[in-house]
């Protein structure tokens, strides 16, 4: 009888809880996906032949007019340009190594405000880079292939592949 109870006042868990950390995997993954799918993408293509053939089998060009020799060809492909590949490398690299480098010197906050930045960096500069690329490409590229540039302009920095040829029979 001598025996006292104990009842516990307070709570089990902290109030605050266990903190949200961002790892780093799913940027790693992001970075994985996005390369893999950037290998090999086209974005946009066109072609245009200068000229042709007239009833007779001679060579016009563009115009109408008899020349000598074949017409020109012009073949544009546009692919991810290599540039915004390094940018998104780079936002990537700085979200996984820089934090944890970070913590280990005392920094958890700022490491932990750098990889939230990253994660919210990299789908940005992946759609950005893909829609100012495709706008500018797909616009000023395709434009000059229709008003007969032999060498197109292409986004500086951009990846567009030129190449230029003569017509066949």
């Amino acid at each position: 009888m001598g025996e006292t109870t104990t009842v516990q006042t307070e709570p089990v868990m902290a109030p605050t809880g266990r903190q949200f950390r961002l790892r780093a995997w799913p940027l790693v993954l992001f970075g994985v996906v996005a390369l893999a799918a950037s290998h090999g993408a086209v974005l946009f293509s066109a072609s245009s032949e200068y000229g042709g053939v007239d009833a007779s089998g001679g060579w016009i060009d563009a115009e109408g007019n008899p020349v000598a020799t074949a017409p020109p060809t012009v073949s544009a492909v546009g692919h991810v340009a290599p540039a915004a590949l390094v940018v998104l490398v780079l936002v990537l690299a700085v979200g996984v190594v820089l934090p944890p480098t970070l913590a280990r010197f005392g920094h958890d906050r700022a490491g932990a405000v750098i990889r939230r930045t990253a994660y919210i960096a990299a789908p940005v500069v992946v759609v950005l880079g893909v829609l100012v690329y495709w706008v500018w490409q797909g616009h000023v590229v395709i434009d000059q292939v229709e008003h007969q540039v032999l060498h197109p302009h292409g986004f500086p920095w951009g990846g567009v592949t030129v190449t230029t040829g003569h017509m066949t029979r």
